[in-house]
């Protein structure tokens, strides 16, 4: 198992849900949204996902540099 291309994917998929976020917040910069309690609640979800790819990221990597200290 390769954890560094594993977490590659995990920082790519972060970078993804990022664009979605800054969609989501330039509704609210904007005033292009009626219901911004919603907008908010949708940014938090997503920033939740967003956070826990990039700790997922980071962990791999961990195990990355754990396995190749080990050999």
């Amino acid at each position: 198992m390769n954890y560094i291309e594993w977490a590659e994917e995990y920082i790519n998929d972060a970078e993804k849900i990022k664009k979605v976020i800054d969609k989501y917040y330039k509704l609210l910069k904007d005033g292009e949204t009626t219901n911004e309690e919603n907008i908010n609640s949708v940014i938090a979800s997503y920033r939740y996902i967003y956070y826990d790819l990039i700790n997922t990221a980071k962990m791999l990597k961990a195990r990355a540099k754990e396995n190749a200290d080990a050999a």
